[in-house]
């Protein structure tokens, strides 16, 4: 027996399957306008939130103590400013931080060593051979076990490495 082409041991075709999915999910839709109608606005709500939070941010800081300070350095007669120079200089304590550093001083990279009580010492958890004994820690003389990556081999190996 032959029902809309198919037999009733065939399973349906494609267009069938996605068109009676496409029906039973517009009837579902149908029942929960409310749900669907929220899903689609939430995206809105969102974006208008973040749109709304970053005007009152900018609003805020754009005020005079958000700013760096700036004088007028040419003026003529009639109160019009030919050049403003803004700088440290010009700030009060509230505006420095926003000031620009044109150039700023270059510093030397910086290690920082563990204190000797907190340096690697031979243990039960480290057994490695490498390590000093802990009775090191009681006179600061462990020295500190520093890892290194990269090719230079010589380098990881040098003893004078903190005059480099």
């Amino acid at each position: 027996m032959e029902n809309g082409g198919n037999t009733q041991n065939e399973p349906a075709r494609f267009w069938t399957q996605a068109n009676a999915l496409l029906r039973k999910n517009l009837t579902y839709q149908k029942r929960n306008v409310k749900t669907t109608v929220r899903l689609i606005l939430f995206p809105f709500a969102v974006c208008l939130l973040l749109v709304l939070i970053q005007k009152l941010l900018d609003n805020q800081l754009d005020k005079a103590k958000y700013t760096c300070g700036c004088t007028c350095e040419n003026s003529q007669g009639e109160g019009q400013c030919v050049e403003e120079v803004c700088g440290i200089e010009y700030s009060d304590l509230d505006q420095v931080s926003t000031c620009s550093v044109p150039t700023p001083p270059e510093w030397a990279p910086l290690m920082q060593f563990p204190a000797p009580k907190y340096r690697a010492v031979r243990t039960e958890f480290l057994p490695n051979s490498d390590f000093p004994n802990s009775s090191c820690r009681t006179g600061g003389s462990c020295p500190v076990t520093m890892f290194f990556t990269g090719n230079n081999q010589s380098l990881g190996q040098s003893e004078n490495l903190l005059l480099i």
